[in-house]
């Protein structure tokens, strides 16, 4: 029995399982399974665009650059160890445009005036003023003196005389007769006297 062994020290991996590829501005990014490999090396995987056979290189996901916006693109993937050895390609991906992203307009918020709180005025409580009362002077009685009778000096005997005055015109022998104390010499009476009244 022959066995055929590789220079290499290691068989052909299997091919990638395609995945989904998402397309972007001028690029698309290619999802795949990795390769089955029995073998002491490492696999590095292309994805390669069809049209214009522009490739990518790295682990899922793959990037695949300078492709043009518009055009509808799909990718296969193939494995190739450090040895050179290539697997097979795998099934293409799904179709992808990539295009210019949309410009979404930065969103603004609105602009809210702030809010001033009114300006309200203190409350200034009316100024009572105290109320005083009324100052009532105390009722202070008139101060009556007494009445202290006039001292009248004593009379004694009271003399009378004819002082010649007639009582009336006309009046003939009618004297007026005139009456004085004979201590104090005051008058104490007249009266009218003489044939004539």
């Amino acid at each position: 029995m022959l066995f055929f062994v590789t220079p290499t020290g290691g068989g052909e991996p299997t091919a990638p399982t395609i995945g989904t590829a998402t397309a972007g501005n001028a690029s698309a990014t290619v999802a795949f399974t990795a390769s089955t490999y029995i073998g002491k090396g490492t696999i590095t995987y292309t994805a390669t665009s069809s049209p214009s056979s522009l490739t990518g290189t790295g682990t899922s996901p793959i990037t695949v650059s300078g492709l043009s916006n518009g055009t509808s693109y799909t990718f296969t993937v193939v494995g190739t160890t450090n040895y050179g050895v290539s697997s097979d390609a795998s099934a293409a991906s799904n179709s992808v445009t990539p295009a210019v992203p949309p410009v979404v307009p930065p969103v603004v918020p609105p602009v809210v005036p702030p809010v001033t709180p009114p300006v309200v005025a203190p409350v200034v409580p009316p100024v009572v003023p105290p109320v005083v009362p009324p100052v009532v002077p105390p009722v202070v009685p008139p101060v009556v003196p007494p009445v202290v009778p006039p001292v009248v000096p004593p009379c004694g005997t009271c003399n009378c005389s004819n002082s010649g005055v007639k009582c009336y015109p006309g009046a003939g022998n009618c004297f007026v007769v005139q009456c004085y104390c004979a201590i104090s010499g005051a008058s104490c009476g007249s009266y009218c006297d003489g044939p004539g009244c």
